[in-house]
């Protein structure tokens, strides 16, 4: 299993960057709060970063995780409430988005040990 130590160092250097930014732009707008909008922001960085250790065929298989789960939450919320309302299905969804995108980010460190397609 070869585990490539310095693109592990760069990541976590780029998450730390990540966060600074984000701490100076809540210090600086404390007025406005984006916690939606840092979650996505979160979200998509660590399915960045999981695809840059993935390589192109295995990263397909957190991204339709992420999509099953965004069919799923919208057939619960048209069974439970009848309709569709934007309003209440962005926060659960970026919320369990950033979950599953940590969770393929901790499984992408060690995709060397995947076989080559």
């Amino acid at each position: 299993m070869v585990i490539n130590y310095q693109r592990i160092l760069l990541q976590v250097l780029l998450i730390f960057i990540f966060l600074g930014i984000r701490y100076l732009t809540g210090r600086f707008f404390r007025g406005r709060k984006r916690k939606l909008w840092w979650r996505g922001l979160t979200t998509l960085l660590f399915f960045a970063l999981a695809l840059w250790n993935f390589g192109w065929y295995w990263s397909a298989y957190p991204v339709l995780i992420w999509m099953l789960w965004a069919l799923l939450l919208i057939l619960l919320q048209v069974v439970h409430n009848h309709e569709f309302i934007y309003r209440r299905y962005w926060p659960p969804f970026w919320q369990y988005s950033l979950y599953i995108a940590l969770i393929a980010f901790a499984g992408s460190i060690f995709a060397g040990a995947l076989p080559l397609v």
